[in-house]
């Protein structure tokens, strides 16, 4: 069976660049109908939170990316790390370094100046075992170290292809710190080989890790996984995607009112070659789902695609849905999100919208185009007009307005909108007028007459 796993380090709330791994992981294990595993990489004990955890876990499950097994938590599994460094150091393949961080940083200054790539000099790979005896009873702080095997390391990877690491590349990297923690390559490694992951499927941040684990599995015996190394997000402006292009964590988007399909979807689009970009379906990414399709090149995280992609999962839903998701449970207000939504990007574009039908609520906006009117005393005859008119058809309205306004046509049609509405756009008007309450009317020309000095009639 196929065993993937999404690793994320509860250090920050989870990032679109983040998600669009789980995303691929999950895609990846539904359609080879493998397993899709939940671990929580957090040996970083300053950084990590659990409050960060419990979000990604919320995220997760807003983006439906249900999990089969974990959330296994590499802080529950420091015994097994240390025994199998043990078994490291027993082997001789590991040895312990008391090098201090002073000595370090005066040899890779060294190295520098010379115009060296900075290397472990490996000054403690041949201590004897009384040297490292006499420095442990001494209280020297150690780390241990994985002794590199020294060879070239080759593997295929299913979006980059060929890959290849000269032997120079990896040196007796540090698999446990001073403090007893395992690093990120040890821990990692030690779990895939023990959780039997078949696929890694990961950023492409990773790939000069890929060399140091998989000299882990080959001197555990186990056999590597396969290996996809996805290209990073940027964004539209081609720079690495930050907080200066607004919204990047899965929260901020939730927020916004972007639906979880419409973001699944995107994620699993980017950076591929795709026939259709809407794909509203699971199955149908599932079934489209490929790790060939990839490009290595840079992937760009475009806000204005996710929103036309929004927009097309809003079309499809009926009433129903569209009343469960925006959370209101009111049936009046069906047609009219049916209404809003060709005019709405986001869930939450809709609830703004739709309070224009339940208060008199009027944008700023709005009350300054009645201002700019040079002729306030055709504010005062419309708002009068409004009021007093039966709620029927607007076309009906508009002919009785027009024959007693001398404002021009575009300039009473805008001016009714925002009577009637409280905002300069939006829906169709006449759709809009015919779903608008009266009573909601009635309030808006009522303040509008307030504050233009010609309170309407009632």
């Amino acid at each position: 069976m196929n065993r993937v796993r999404f690793a994320p380090s509860p250090t920050g709330n989870l990032h679109v660049g983040n998600a669009r791994t789980a995303v691929l992981n999950y895609l990846f294990a539904r359609r080879e109908k493998g397993h899709f595993i939940l671990r929580i990489e957090d040996t970083d004990v300053e950084r990590s939170q659990s409050s960060f955890e419990e979000s990604i876990e919320e995220d997760l499950k807003w983006l439906s990316l249900e999990w089969d097994e974990g959330p296994y938590r590499q802080s529950d599994r420091l015994d097994i790390y240390r025994s199998r460094a043990a078994a490291l150091l027993e082997k001789g393949l590991a040895y312990k370094c008391f090098c201090s961080k002073e000595e370090l940083e005066k040899a890779r200054a060294e190295a520098l100046r010379r115009g060296q790539p900075p290397r472990y000099g490996r000054v403690c790979a041949g201590l004897s075992p009384d040297a490292v005896n006499r420095l442990e009873a001494a209280g020297k702080p150690y780390v241990l170290r994985f002794r590199s095997p020294e060879r070239e390391i080759r593997f295929r990877d299913a979006i980059y292809n060929d890959v290849s690491f000269p032997a120079e590349h990896v040196d007796d990297f540090i698999i446990v710190r001073t403090d007893g923690m395992p690093s990120y390559n040890f821990a990692a490694s030690v779990d895939d080989q023990l959780m039997k992951i078949t696929h890694v499927i990961r950023g492409s941040d990773h790939l000069s890790n890929t060399p140091k684990q998989i000299m882990l599995f080959l001197a555990f015996g186990f056999e590597p996984p396969a290996y996809a190394h996805h290209s990073l997000l940027i964004g539209v402006d081609k720079k690495p995607l930050s907080k200066r292009h607004g919204a990047t964590r899965v929260a901020e988007f939730r927020a916004m009112g972007i639906l979880p399909e419409a973001m699944v979807n995107y994620l699993a689009i980017i950076g591929r070659k795709v026939d259709r970009e809407f794909l509203k379906a699971r199955e149908e990414l599932m079934g489209t789902f490929a790790l060939g399709s990839f490009s290595s090149g840079d992937a760009v995280f475009d806000p204005g695609k996710l929103l036309w992609l929004n927009k097309e999962y809003l079309r499809t839903m009926d009433a129903d849905a569209l009343l469960e998701r925006i959370g209101l449970g009111r049936k009046e207000d069906g047609e009219r999100l049916l209404l809003l939504r060709e005019n709405a990007s986001t869930l939450e574009e809709m609830r703004s919208m739709l309070r224009m039908f339940q208060d008199g609520e009027i944008d700023e906006e709005a009350i300054d185009f009645l201002a700019s009117i040079k002729d306030q005393g055709e504010v005062g005859v419309l708002l009068q007009e409004i009021a007093a008119a039966d709620h029927g058809d607007f076309e009906t309205l508009f002919k009785k307005v027009q024959e007693k306004s001398r404002l021009s046509r575009r300039e009473l049609f805008m001016a009714l909108r925002v009577i009637i509405s409280g905002r300069k756009s939006g829906p169709p008007l006449k759709e809009l007028y015919r779903l608008m309450p009266k009573d909601t009317i009635l309030e808006r020309t009522k303040c509008l007459g307030k504050r233009f000095s010609a309170v309407p009639a009632s």
